[in-house]
């Protein structure tokens, strides 16, 4: 009985402290030709009122000992609701957007750290499975029930990434938002990167090289890569991004992103297939960067890589080596086009955030945003970018 008065009066105490308050809120409804809300308003509080005059008497009413009426449970029940709307409905509009950005910003948060993940796939290093212009769907709950599996395309943070810890507020930033605000002095989070797992903790993992060929042996057998591993070269292309080709205008600086910016890529090529007529990218000859001799700069799969080791060791030669707990081996399938665990070692399983489920849609451009790309090309963007056959195609 003391409990139900007491969780009665803090709302009683709080309308009644505020029923000037809401009256004006009401009478201004009324003056701005707001007709409905000022009816809605008005009948909440002639409600709430009538409620509270009621459950005061019922409570002066009833004998100490003696046991609380249903009836008084179901009124105090009611008024909360009404009062809850009545709150509600007489809120400043400025507090009413605050609240609601707040919220949707909590949720988006929520969804996109434990639920699912939208990304842009910026570079060719899971070609064929998946192709620059790609926007797949992350699905972040799956590895709560279930184990990464050998095979499994994870998303995970760039390992490689250096986050600044000397500022929590920045590092906090970083780690869950990730794009940058340089006036706030915010920084760019880690990129996101797709790979597919080779060899799971207890494994034993070799990359060898056998009449010219990388292979890989995994418990001491050699893996069948057929099915996933990217078979065509890959021929180097000069693209470029952004909209601006200048870096201010006087004193205003053009944002890095709409900068027009020159890139060297290496796109896969079917050498069976002109230019004009490949499957996997868009490609126009005066794209191409050539040798001395007029020849493309192709790079051919299962050929040894040495780019990043200077000591002329080939990067495909390691192991054999066993995989602790919590940790994996992951390498693209577009070996000649990706840098992973032959370069920066294991992936620690804290640093994934999901498995890479399906192509939402797919553009081919080098655009982080789309809109970029039909700017650019209004009539090629609908009739050579827009790549309807990969439009919700799983990720095997």
């Amino acid at each position: 009985m003391n409990n139900l008065k007491e969780n009665f009066d803090k709302i009683n105490i709080k309308f009644k402290e505020k029923k000037d308050y809401y009256k004006n809120v009401i009478k201004k409804f009324a003056l701005k030709s707001d007709l409905e809300l000022h009816k809605n308003a008005l009948n909440l509080f002639e409600k709430v009122e009538a409620l509270s005059k009621e459950i005061d008497e019922e409570f002066v009413s009833t004998v100490e000992g003696e046991p609380v009426k249903v009836t008084l449970k179901k009124k105090i029940k009611e008024f909360k609701k009404i009062y809850k709307k009545l709150h509600d409905i007489t809120k400043p509009i400025w507090r009413q957007w605050i609240e609601s950005i707040v919220f949707a910003g909590a949720l988006v948060f929520v969804l996109r750290t434990y639920i699912f993940g939208l990304y842009h796939v910026p570079t060719g290093s899971a070609e064929k499975t998946i192709l620059v212009g790609d926007r797949i769907w992350g699905n972040k709950m799956i590895y709560f029930f279930n184990k990464v599996n050998r095979g499994d395309c994870v998303i995970f943070d760039n390992p490689e990434f250096i986050y600044d810890k000397s500022n929590s507020i920045n590092y906090f930033w970083q780690k869950y938002i990730g794009f940058p605000i340089s006036l706030l002095g915010l920084g760019s989070g880690p990129d996101n990167w797709v790979k597919r797992v080779i060899a799971i903790p207890g494994d034993t993992i070799e990359g060898r090289i056998e009449d010219g060929k990388t292979v890989i042996y995994r418990n001491g057998e050699k893996l069948d890569e057929s099915f996933y591993v990217n078979p065509y070269p890959l021929i180097r292309l000069i693209k470029s991004t952004g909209l601006i080709p200048f870096e201010s205008f006087g004193p205003f600086v053009v944002p890095s992103f709409l900068r027009k910016t020159l890139k060297i890529v290496n796109y896969t090529y079917d050498p069976s297939k002109s230019l004009s007529n490949q499957p996997f990218y868009n490609m126009d000859s005066k794209n191409v960067i050539r040798r001395a001799d007029n020849t493309p700069f192709l790079k051919y799969a299962y050929s040894p890589e040495y780019e990043y080791d200077q000591s002329g060791h080939s990067v495909d030669e390691f192991g054999p080596i066993t995989i602790p707990q919590g940790n994996y081996w992951v390498m693209g399938d577009s070996r000649k086009n990706s840098r992973d665990s032959r370069f920066w070692g294991l992936l620690d399983e804290k640093l994934i955030h999901g498995r890479a489920s399906f192509i939402i849609y797919s553009v081919d451009s080098e655009e982080a945003l789309w809109i970029f790309e039909l700017l650019k090309h209004p009539i090629d963007f609908w009739t050579k970018s827009v790549r309807l056959n990969r439009f919700f195609k799983w990720i095997k």
